[in-house]
């Protein structure tokens, strides 16, 4: 396959075409200056496979050496052949796509196995000229600035072979940035993945827990209350499917994830708390009048927002007897510029249907880091608490004097 044509489409590839033509005709161009048959297909197909080679999408070490092997017998004979010894031109397309060619090779492969097709091509590089330098009308102009020739071409092969390596640096350099870079990705989407989904499967299991504690009573549940409770199981899984369908639309477009649309503080935790299943206390909740309604952070009212959603999933699935749970957002004592966002609850541990353990309050304090701020989790005297410390301003740009 070219690299002229993958990806290139309308009047792109149609330029890349005219393009790979005109470079053939001077090559041909280049070809028909040789004085005998023999000498111009010798540098016409020494120099269209160089520049074959150079258009493929990858620069194979094979192909590479091929191309560079016929480079090379062509220049052996020309210069052991003096009826073949050129007298204008020596191939100077020929010589730069040899030289783009060995900085692509040593870029897309290792080098142990670039090492060996990337020498024979320097040398193909380096013995060019004598296709021309032994023709009897060149031969005093080599005798005089031989050296300085050769000094020429040795500067030019050692910079072809370092560029080469400084751009596989890069290269490496860029390819290590995009893994680290879709990591990160990966962990916002498990993130993501945790906090919403297992919330509402969550508070279906929960509904589903009352369920049947109802009908395992003994006493039938009226139509109303059994209806009220598969209704919140219906919402639930609706919500589940809503949350799962927008993961999906995010791994398949490829697009960031945004946090939820709440602009303050208020409107996200109505939000929260209004997901909450029935049959378990409402949230108390006290947010500070300074904050109440102030513009915060993205990063900040997401990593809140996923605060309180934790804080209420945890008390779905590990605690029992709840009567209260508390949701206060203050500004934090002696600092300004800091919120301190706590759930609390008054539950006892429970046996849970689902399964222990998991990556909730880990995603979360990644989360709460990547806003800068802090997270603490544990138990308080008569319950379990979870405490998200951020900022309130977005972090300054730090600007270096004389400099713009």
């Amino acid at each position: 396959m070219l690299i002229i044509f993958p990806g290139r489409r309308g009047p792109q590839r149609v330029a890349a075409v005219l393009f790979a033509a005109a470079v053939a005709a001077l090559v041909v161009a280049e070809g028909l200056d040789g004085p005998t048959l023999p000498a111009k297909l010798g540098v016409i197909v020494s120099g269209l496979l160089a520049v074959a080679v150079l258009l493929l999408a990858e620069a194979r070490p094979s192909a590479v050496a091929a191309a560079a092997g016929v480079s090379l017998t062509v220049s052996v004979t020309c210069a052991l052949v003096p009826a073949l010894r050129l007298e204008h031109t020596f191939g100077i397309v020929e010589f730069a796509a040899l030289s783009v060619t060995v900085i692509r090779l040593v870029m897309q492969h290792p080098i142990r196995r670039a090492a060996g097709p990337a020498a024979l091509t320097i040398l193909a590089i380096g013995l060019l000229p004598l296709r021309v330098f032994l023709h009897p009308v060149n031969v005093r102009t080599l005798s005089q600035d031989g050296a300085l020739v050769a000094m020429v071409l040795t500067a030019w092969v050692l910079f072809v072979a370092l560029l080469g390596l400084y751009l596989r640096l890069l290269e490496r350099r860029r390819v290590d940035a995009d893994r680290l870079a879709r990591q990160a990705e990966r962990l916002d989407q498990a993130r993501d993945l945790h906090d919403y989904v297992a919330h509402h499967v969550t508070a279906i299991v929960a509904q589903t827990q009352a369920i049947r504690f109802v009908t395992s009573s003994g006493a039938a549940p009226s139509a109303e209350d059994l209806d009220r409770l598969l209704v919140g199981v219906e919402q639930a899984g609706g919500q589940a499917l809503t949350s799962m369908r927008t993961l999906v639309g995010i791994l398949r477009d490829e697009t960031p994830a945004t946090a939820p649309a709440h602009g303050t503080l208020d409107e996200m935790l109505t939000a929260v708390t209004g997901s909450l299943p029935s049959g378990h206390p409402t949230p108390v909740v006290s947010v500070d009048e300074s904050l109440s309604h102030l513009p915060l952070p993205g990063a900040t009212l997401d990593a809140a927002h996923h605060t309180v959603l934790e804080a209420l999933t945890n008390v779905l699935r590990h605690t029992t007897g709840t009567t209260r749970i508390d949701i206060d957002v203050r500004v934090r004592p002696g600092r300004s510029d800091l919120a301190e966002v706590s759930v609390r609850n008054d539950g006892q541990a429970a046996v849970s249907p689902l399964p222990a353990g998991g990556f909730g309050l880990t995603g979360l304090s990644e989360r709460v880091r990547a806003a800068g701020g802090e997270l603490t989790a544990g138990p308080v005297t008569g319950g379990w608490q979870v405490t998200a410390v951020l900022p309130i301003r977005p972090k300054a740009r730090r600007t270096v004097r004389g400099r713009r």
